[in-house]
């Protein structure tokens, strides 16, 4: 069973459209990273699969079960985009009364919280209000909350905002491990390498729709051209003269595929000579900034 799937799913906010038609399937024991720009539309997917934002159209599933409904947030653990921590109750009260609303028995959930405190550099601030906190600091306690339960789908929206290196070393640790016992984790971030670290597979989220999804190196790291052609294309046309490689047709004269090397490209642009499109321009596609900035 799919522990996440989204069919179809489109969200409108009065006239703006901020996602659209978008699909894909989660499973298994799996780190996989929801990348894009800054309102490209990650918090809301997210939402989505927490049911806080209803789809006009489409369907959002949890291991089969309708998002939004208390059978399948029971089954996510979600760390969101700001941290959200009580700030008049010190570190160990916020995991405690967390741990609580999840029906943790007390002795597990003290435990657990001391242990995840203790990985996150806590020390003594274990016991200090939350208002005195950095912003890093209470990122790191959202982080220990968020991995307090052992919840089979996890997600993380910019879990990075705030942290030094050494916090970000903890969560990359922390993610790893949660994987290794069979969760399957969703991290919204616009930060492809630290994604690197964690993830074997991306999706790109680009106004609203997954633009590429694949492999984290196929999807970013791999150098991406551009050709034009005189001839008018098709997707038959292009998988014939590409010999199965992966591309995006971007309109009727253009389209983009990953390559290897210049050697590779050259190769590529031979087959294309022969086949008689009219190859009038090959250029490299936009950059990873231009992706992610």
């Amino acid at each position: 069973m799919d522990a996440l799937k989204l069919e179809n799913v489109g969200v409108r906010f009065g006239k703006r459209v901020v996602l659209e038609d978008v699909s894909f399937s989660l499973s298994g024991a799996s780190s996989t990273a929801l990348l894009g720009k800054n309102g490209a539309g990650k918090t809301t997917l997210l939402r989505c699969v927490l049911g806080i934002v209803k789809p006009f159209s489409g369907s959002v599933s949890v291991f089969g079960k309708k998002a939004g409904t208390v059978e399948a947030k029971r089954l996510i653990a979600y760390l969101p985009e700001r941290p959200g921590v009580y700030e008049r109750l010190n570190a160990l009260q916020n995991m405690l009364f967390h741990a609580k609303l999840n029906g943790l028995h007390s002795e597990v959930a003290k435990r657990r919280s001391e242990e995840l405190l203790e990985k996150l550099d806590f020390g003594s601030h274990i016991f200090s209000q939350v208002h005195t906190f950095s912003k890093g600091m209470k990122q790191r306690l959202a982080i220990a909350r968020t991995f307090l339960t052992d919840s089979p789908l996890l997600l993380l929206d910019e879990p990075t905002s705030g942290l030094d290196p050494d916090g970000v070393s903890v969560l990359v640790s922390l993610i790893k491990e949660r994987v290794e016992k069979g969760a399957t984790v969703l991290i919204g971030t616009h930060n492809p390498y630290f994604a690197r670290r964690v993830c074997e597979c991306a999706m790109l989220l680009s106004a609203g729709r997954i633009s590429r999804k694949g492999s984290l190196e196929e999807v970013v790291f791999q150098k991406r051209v551009r050709v034009s052609v005189l001839s008018k294309l098709n997707e038959e046309t292009l998988k014939h003269a590409l010999n199965g490689r992966p591309f995006k047709l971007l309109d009727q004269h253009q389209f983009e595929f990953c390559v290897k090397d210049k050697e590779d490209t050259a190769k590529v642009v031979e087959t294309l000579v022969a086949q008689k499109l009219g190859v009038v321009r090959v250029e490299q596609a936009e950059s990873l900034e231009e992706d992610f900035g």
